[in-house]
C-alpha cells in the first residue's frame, strides 16, 4: 500500500529492470494486467495498482474522480519505488490518467504510451461525442449500468460486446458509471504542456479498432504532438485478449525509446 491524500492505494511489484508503470482504465481494477503484467516483468519491474475507491484501494467513493488526483496518486506510486522516472502505460481510461500524469508530473515519467486514450475534446467533432457521452451518463441515470455500458460499448469497433470483454467487467462498473465516467471522457489534455515537458510519448492504436473515436483521438493526439502513433495487433483490449502478442508489441515500442527513433514531444 501507499499512503497518499487520504488514501491506501493497493499495488503489485514484480520483475526486474527498468520500472515500468501500467495504469488501468475501465472499472479500476489491477487483476485486467495481471498477465501482461507477468509477461512484462522478464524485463521490467512492473507496477501495477487499485485505482483510488476502487477494488483494494480506500478512498471517498462518494466523489467524482479528479483526474489531477489520479495523476497525483500514480506520481506518489512511482516515487515510493525510489528508481527514478517510469515508463509508463495506460489504455483507455487509463491512457487519460496517464497523460495528465505526463501533464503534471514529467519529472517522474521517462516515457508514456497512451493506448486508445478517449480525449474526444481534441477533435473537430468534440460536441457530438460530448452530447453522446452526456447521453450515456443519463440512461446509467436513467436504467443502471448495464443498460448504459451497452449502449457505451455500441460506439466500439472490432470487439464482440459480450464474449470478448475481460471476465472483471462487471465488477465496479456501478461506480465508474456513477462518479468516473464524465470527469474521464472530459477531459481535454493540455497538449502544449506535454510537449514542453519533454517526455517522449507514442501512441497507439489496435488494428482491430477501425476509425473507432479512441483511434480518432490517438492519431490526433500524436499529429498534435509530432511523435508516433503505432499500430498494435487486436482490438481496445487487446491486453488481455492476447497478452503475449501485446507484451511484445509493448516491449518493441518501449524499447525504441532508447533509439533514436523516438524522440520527445517537442
Amino acid at each position: 500500500m501507499v499512503h497518499t491524500e487520504g488514501a491506501d492505494i493497493a499495488y503489485d511489484c514484480e520483475g526486474q529492470g527498468p520500472l515500468l508503470l501500467l495504469i488501468v482504465g475501465g472499472n479500476g481494477d489491477s487483476r485486467r494486467y495481471v498477465t501482461l503484467s507477468a509477461l512484462m516483468a522478464s524485463s521490467h519491474t512492473v507496477v501495477r495498482y487499485d485505482r483510488r475507491a476502487n477494488f483494494r484501494s480506500t478512498g471517498d467513493m462518494t466523489v467524482d474522480l479528479d483526474l489531477a488526483q489520479q495523476a497525483r496518486d500514480a506520481a506518489a506510486l512511482i516515487r515510493t519505488m525510489d528508481a527514478g522516472p517510469a515508463y509508463v502505460f495506460g489504455n483507455s481510461a487509463g491512457a487519460n490518467i496517464a497523460i495528465k500524469l505526463t501533464e503534471d508530473h514529467p519529472d517522474v515519467v521517462k516515457a508514456l504510451v497512451a493506448h486508445e486514450p478517449p480525449i474526444t475534446g481534441i477533435l473537430p467533432d468534440a460536441a457530438q461525442h460530448s452530447a453522446f457521452m452526456k447521453d450515456v451518463r443519463e440512461t446509467f441515470v436513467a436504467q443502471g449500468a448495464g443498460p448504459a455500458m451497452k449502449k457505451f460499448m455500441g460506439s466500439f469497433v472490432g470487439m464482440d460486446k459480450t464474449a470478448e470483454a475481460p471476465a472483471d467487467q462487471g465488477g465496479n462498473m456501478e461506480h465508474f458509471m456513477a462518479h468516473e465516467f464524465l470527469s474521464i471522457s472530459r477531459y481535454v489534455p493540455d497538449l502544449d504542456r506535454v510537449r514542453r515537458g519533454g517526455v517522449p510519448v507514442v501512441t497507439a492504436v489496435g488494428r482491430a479498432s477501425g476509425d473507432a473515436f479512441y483511434v480518432q483521438t490517438a492519431r490526433a493526439m500524436a499529429e498534435q504532438l509530432g511523435c508516433p502513433c503505432v499500430e498494435m495487433s487486436g482490438n481496445h483490449v487487446a491486453f488481455a485478449l492476447q497478452p503475449g502478442i501485446f507484451a511484445a508489441e509493448l516491449s518493441e515500442i518501449l524499447g525504441s525509446f532508447r533509439t533514436p527513433a523516438v524522440t520527445t514531444a517537442g
